[in-house]
Order: C-alpha cells, then sequence, then structure tokens
C-alpha cells in the first residue's frame, strides 16, 4: 500500500533502497523521480496560488472603484484619478492573462513565429518609452543605448519586443533607487547581443541556476515583485529558444545583475 502512495500524488514517500540489484536500482529510479514531482507539484501550487492572488486583487481595485463612481461615493472631481488607477489595474491583467495565452502556447508547441528584419536598437527604444514613467519615478539612470548603432535582426518583431520589454521590466524593479541600467546592443561572430545590466542587490548565487525556470520567484524577488507569478524569464528564455539563440544571467549579489541573450544572423 506504502508503494501506491506516488499514484495518488503523495510524493513526500522513498521506497527503501537496499542492495546493488536491478530492483534497488529501479527504487532509486522511483525516488529520484518523486523528488522531480515533488518540486514541479509544489512550483504549480505556489504558481496558482500567485496567479488567483493576482487576479483577485485588481479584480477587487476595480470593483471598488467602479462601484464607488456609480453610487456617487467617489466625488465627480476624483472620477478621473481612480479611472487611472482602474486602467492600470486592467492593463496588468492583460499582461497577466498574455503570461498565461504565452507559456500554454510554449507548453503544447504551438508558438510559432513570424520572422521578419527589423532594428533591435529601435525596440529597445520603445521599450524605454513605455517604461519611462516607472524609470523617472526611482531616478534610473540610463546608460549605454546612445552609443548603440542601429542593428538589423531577424525574428518575430512582436516576441522579441516582448523579451526586451520583460528585461527592462525585470531590472527596473531590482535597480537601486538613483541606480543605473546599462543596455549595450553589438555584433560578433555572426550574431547579434543584447547585454542589459543594472545595479543593486543582484541575485544569490544559490538562485542562479533556477532563475529561467517556470513559476520560480524566491523569497527575495517576492518583496520586490509583487506583481510576478513566476513566468517573465520562463518566457524571454523560451522565445530566444525558438530564435536559435541563448540567455545567461551573470550577477555579483549586492552589486548587479546581467542579462545576455544573442540571435544568430539570418
Amino acid at each position: 500500500k506504502r508503494q501506491r502512495r506516488f499514484s495518488v500524488g503523495d510524493f513526500s514517500y522513498r521506497l527503501p533502497v537496499t542492495g546493488r540489484d536491478e530492483v534497488a536500482e529501479l527504487a532509486a529510479s522511483l525516488n529520484n523521480m518523486a523528488v522531480s514531482l515533488s518540486s514541479v507539484e509544489e512550483m504549480r501550487r505556489s504558481f496558482v496560488a500567485n496567479v488567483s492572488h493576482e487576479l483577485k486583487t485588481p479584480m477587487t481595485t476595480i470593483a471598488g472603484f467602479i462601484d464607488g463612481i456609480l453610487d456617487g461615493t467617489i466625488p465627480a472631481e476624483k472620477h478621473a484619478y481612480y479611472l487611472k488607477i482602474v486602467s492600470d489595474e486592467v492593463k496588468r491583467l492583460s499582461r497577466l492573462v498574455k503570461s498565461m495565452l504565452d507559456l500554454s502556447r510554449i507548453a503544447s508547441g504551438q508558438m510559432k513565429l513570424n520572422p521578419v528584419r527589423f532594428d533591435l536598437t529601435e525596440a529597445a527604444c520603445n521599450a524605454l518609452l513605455s517604461l519611462e514613467q516607472r524609470i523617472d519615478a526611482k531616478s534610473i539612470a540610463i546608460t549605454g543605448l546612445e552609443e548603440c548603432p542601429r542593428m538589423e535582426v531577424t525574428g518575430d518583431y512582436d516576441l522579441i519586443g516582448q523579451v526586451v520589454y520583460n528585461l527592462l521590466d525585470n531590472a527596473i524593479k531590482f535597480t537601486n533607487e538613483g541606480g543605473e541600467i546599462r543596455i549595450q546592443i553589438t555584433r560578433r561572430d555572426n550574431r547579434t547581443y543584447y547585454n542589459i545590466r543594472n545595479s543593486g542587490a543582484g541575485i544569490p548565487a544559490q538562485e542562479m541556476p533556477h532563475i529561467f525556470e517556470r513559476f520560480y520567484k524566491s523569497d527575495k524577488s517576492r518583496s520586490l515583485d509583487k506583481n510576478g507569478v513566476g513566468l517573465g524569464l520562463y518566457i524571454v528564455k523560451s522565445v530566444i529558444n525558438l530564435h536559435q539563440g541563448e540567455i545567461v544571467v551573470r550577477s555579483t549579489e549586492g552589486e548587479y545583475c546581467e542579462f545576455e541573450f544573442w540571435l544568430p544572423d539570418a
């Protein structure tokens, strides 16, 4: 009966491993599988809890402010102020739903590329413009991009644009007040490299191997990133892999964090 616990979703049990025969090897393999499944199940539960929270919070805010406007609790002169908050919350919900759809497409193998020729430097500038308010709010200095030449690449414009946006969004979250984000775009060895480096707390060494895992969120990032559900960097890596490229992360805790991806020349 104890051996059947795996089949009902209890992955805490471990089979006794004695000897070195085939049965012992099978038991060891099942125990390793249980460890892996337990980890996935824990991440899944955490993900469901995070998504439920992320859906509930903006929906409660939206409903409360809309009801306040309709029933007159919120005076007319405050309508524009609260409608702006409602608009921001709707956009946050939209980003969450898009991440969920992207995750589904990746898992099912249905995320297809629509390759075109475009300027990666321009895509980086567009991401900066869309996040300008948040950059200014933290007094972050943006450096390097003014030195980047026009750099044409071949790829899916929308998906690579999302990668660039997500990496900048991530950098802003974890950059210290009055800190710096440096962006560099270069070409070498028949590859185009995009590098983004931010000052700040960095990433603890024990978390580095897990940064691109689906649903992964460290305890440190929970305190700084209250809106994430652990999908952004997983989707970034998946998109770069679809383009036959590669992304890496480098960090020194207490100093900086740096992400760099490359795309092959067409």
